[in-house]
């Protein structure tokens, strides 16, 4: 007879944030929650590739903490993407306008901002194994098709080149072509994957990094406008796709752009303290009355 029911846990994209997921991990290994399947998306298939290749929260901590010291990481150029200028700066304005002509010009001519191989050798580097045969528990790593506009999830085979493709963020990363299909982050399409393991476990538990900022004022110029129509359809893509877990963890994630990975600590911490709050509602969802056991047992007798 079945002894429990499984969990899957589903990690959002979310760049940065993605650190809070780890201190979601590490108060589950504390309290002794076990995860049977993750689902990950972009910095979720990241971060879910290393626990589930290892079953250790402390190890996933460590390296990714390493990494941000390297300078693997500091040749990504993630610094130059921060949005943090002083607005009554007369200068800083005067730079604001110059970058975002210069974004115009290499929108005009190029697919991304960094070369695919920088990104392969993050993953290289955070990643303790090849191939999803050698993970410890199953994982579904989402990746968008942008010629289909479909879903694709990886189950199987090259875990190091599906986890690339998940993590591609649009006009950062060039996008993947293979075999009629152009492959990009999965967030573009799934922000959040809990479809992909509702059918696959008895529990779904969702790690939300979403940014739930307030917008001040009105967009003003044609980027900032593009920047907030899509923020707000991703959003509410977001939240369809929440509504159908069984808990959702939100920890707090400061509002935080993709790129700005200096407040590591402070979000790992914040995920733990979501992931601790959230024990009480997922062991009640573990708990199997007896009425569902004897309906178990009448099914497989």
């Amino acid at each position: 007879m079945k002894s429990r029911r499984t969990i899957g846990l589903s990690l959002g994209g979310g760049g940065a944030r993605g650190a809070a997921h780890i201190g979601v991990l590490k108060a589950f290994r504390e309290a002794g929650i076990p995860v049977d399947r993750i689902a990950g998306t972009s910095i979720g298939a990241i971060v879910g590739a290393m626990y589930a290749a290892t079953l250790d929260p402390q190890f996933v901590e460590d390296r990714f903490r390493a990494f941000l010291q390297s300078d693997i990481f500091h040749q990504l150029g993630t610094e130059a993407l921060q949005k943090d200028r002083d607005p009554d700066s007369f200068l800083e304005q005067i730079a604001k306008k110059v970058q975002d002509r210069l974004v115009i010009m290499m929108a005009l001519s190029r697919t991304s901002v960094i070369k695919r191989q920088r990104l392969e050798r993050v993953i290289d580097y955070l990643l303790p194994v090849q191939t999803f045969a050698e993970l410890k528990i199953p994982l579904d790593v989402m990746v968008t098709d942008l010629v289909s506009g479909n879903n694709l999830c990886y189950q199987s085979g090259n875990l190091v080149e599906a986890v690339i493709q998940s993590s591609s963020i649009p006009g950062f990363v060039p996008p993947t072509s293979s075999n009629g299909k152009l492959l990009v982050d999965g967030g573009v399409g799934v922000p959040n994957p809990v479809p992909e393991l509702r059918h696959k476990v008895d529990i779904v538990v969702a790690v939300d990094i979403a940014r739930r900022n307030r917008w001040e004022g009105e967009p003003e110029q044609i980027l900032d406008i593009i920047s907030r129509t899509e923020a707000i359809t991703s959003r509410h893509l977001n939240d369809l796709l929440l509504q159908q877990a069984d808990v959702v963890i939100r920890p707090e994630v400061l509002g935080l752009h993709w790129s700005e990975f200096g407040h590591f600590d402070q979000l790992v911490e914040n995920g733990y303290r979501a992931g601790r709050e959230a024990l009480t509602s997922v062991q009640k969802h573990m708990t199997v009355s007896w009425w569902n056991r004897l309906l178990f047992w009448r099914k497989t007798a």
